[in-house]
């Protein structure tokens, strides 16, 4: 019969250890292997799960944080996407680049309609490969103009008197990229409050929205 408690033992199935410690059981994950030279297995340890504690349950690990952190401005794109993705079906079916003039429009309302502006906002994964540095046609320079009122048009009419309000929240919320995953910065409670108000999901994601 195991000496351990009940509430180490939930947590304890196969392949999973248990140490007593001061403030309670460390949990890992791990095997056994025979080591040439001893007549015994040998523990190894795979990964350290973390503590289990009876009032508090098992307290996971903090991972150390890997390489390769990146940050997005996401919250003003996401805001935009959601309310004016749809303004570019017109463009598309006039034969322009949509996705091109889109973001343009979206950046320069933004106050960053150049390159850098592109790469460090979740546009880029929204549309990725974008080249805005690129010139545009007759037609699309043409089209641009019309397309950038229908975006304002747009958010003044989802968002009326709090469209400043709801943008300038926004734009302080990122997407950070660590340990392999999207997550998302703090979302300050009055920005939650208006999302709600107006049905705007900030749940990190979305992919390219092909017609």
């Amino acid at each position: 019969m195991s000496s351990l408690p009940d509430w180490v033992l939930k947590y304890k199935t196969k392949g999973i250890y248990a140490k007593k410690t001061k403030n309670g059981y460390a949990l890992y994950r791990g095997h056994s292997e025979r080591v040439a030279g001893k007549n015994y297995p040998v523990f190894r340890c795979d990964e350290y799960l973390g503590i289990v504690t009876e009032h508090e349950g098992l307290l996971p690990s903090r991972p150390p944080v890997k390489p390769g952190i990146s940050v997005l401005r996401y919250g003003y794109c996401r805001v935009v996407e959601t309310s004016c993705n749809m303004l570019r079906k017109h463009p598309k079916r006039l034969g322009l680049d949509a996705d091109v003039l889109f973001v343009k429009a979206a950046l320069d309302l933004e106050g960053k309609d150049y390159r850098h502006g592109y790469e460090g906002s979740w546009f880029a994964i929204l549309f990725p490969g974008l080249d805005l540095v690129r010139d545009l046609e007759e037609a699309e320079v043409r089209y641009l103009p019309t397309l950038k009122r229908q975006v304002e048009s747009k958010l003044m009419g989802r968002l009326g008197p709090e469209l400043d309000e709801v943008l300038a929240l926004s734009s302080n919320l990122y997407a950070v990229h660590v340990n392999g995953g999207w997550h998302l910065s703090d979302i300050p409670e009055r920005l939650a409050h208006l999302a709600a108000k107006y049905a705007i999901s900030f749940e990190i994601g979305g992919t390219h929205h092909g017609f």
